[in-house]
């Protein structure tokens, strides 16, 4: 859950004190129950702050933490966030087990995510998403080529997300980056074949569009993670289309079963599009 308080009334847990005197606070301001993977937002008169109740290290502040103000990846440009939103992503991408990442188109879910794999492991970065668009008239089979190269044209939001964080580095362009480096980043995993993988200590498992996937196919999914591995999972219920009803997604029923000490869940609020995105959203609307 996040929870904004702009009133500055968190301003004496600057230092962090007491769990409890925290709990209290919230509790008495909120009416809520401070609950593993709770996000607290405020601000100093100068600059948000942000605050996360993480089960394994209690109540911490993130928002000046080194690791989650910059993502430094060998040979790539350095990663920013752009709101105190996006810095609580990173801080959840980087201490939760699993994290359930939301927001609307242009919001960097599949960009943080990216920056954040290719930060945490020197592995392969395994990932998947429904081979489905905005209509289930089309199909993955109908492309030409091999494995790979189908779900290549479903993965063009980690083809752009590996764009920007390498294009230009060392004299990576765009050709090099789709050709030669997504295949050395990342493995492809069709959804359809997940049921025999195991994702293992320190190997990352990025899905995205889950607001697409079925909730049986969720719970695969989430039976597939190992120990000290990591889960990114990354959709936006407004997004369902015509694919599939809404409270037919796992992604609403995974919603429906949190909080949960394994998964943490963050919500981005802001869009960094043009113009042109507000009128996207009005469309849906």
């Amino acid at each position: 859950m996040l929870i904004e308080d702009f009133n500055f009334g968190l301003n004496h847990f600057l230092g962090i004190g007491n769990l409890d005197e925290f709990k209290k606070y919230i509790k008495e301001k909120f009416n809520h129950d401070l609950v593993p993977w709770d996000f607290v937002i405020t601000n100093d008169g100068v600059r948000d702050l942000a605050y996360c109740y993480n089960p394994y290290k209690g109540i911490e502040r993130i928002d000046n933490i080194p690791e989650v103000s910059k993502i430094r990846i060998k040979d790539a440009k350095i990663f920013t966030p752009l709101d105190i939103y996006q810095k609580c992503a990173i801080y959840s991408l980087k201490e939760a087990p699993a994290t359930l990442l939301t927001g609307r188109f242009g919001s960097g879910k599949t960009l943080i995510a990216t920056a954040m794999a290719l930060s945490l492991t020197k592995k392969k970065i395994f990932i998947t998403r429904p081979p489905i668009g905005i209509s289930n008239d089309y199909d993955i089979g109908f492309l030409p080529g091999s494995k790979d190269e189908k779900m290549l044209e479903w993965a063009g939001g980690f083809l752009s997300a590996l764009n920007f964080l390498y294009r230009d580095v060392k004299g990576q362009n765009y050709d090099s980056i789709k050709t030669k480096l997504f295949f050395e980043k990342f493995e492809i995993i069709p959804l359809n074949m997940i049921q025999g993988v195991s994702i293992l200590e320190d190997e990352v498992l990025i899905v995205d569009e889950v607001q697409l996937i079925t909730r049986e196919y969720m719970s695969m999914i989430l039976s597939r993670m190992s120990e000290g591995s990591k889960l990114f999972l990354l959709g936006d219920l407004n997004q369902t289309y015509s694919t599939i009803a809404k409270q037919d997604s796992g992604l609403f029923r995974l919603q429906q079963l949190m909080p949960h000490e394994a998964i943490s869940w963050v919500d981005l609020k802001n869009i960094y599009r043009n113009k042109l995105t507000e009128l996207a959203i009005k469309l849906l609307e």
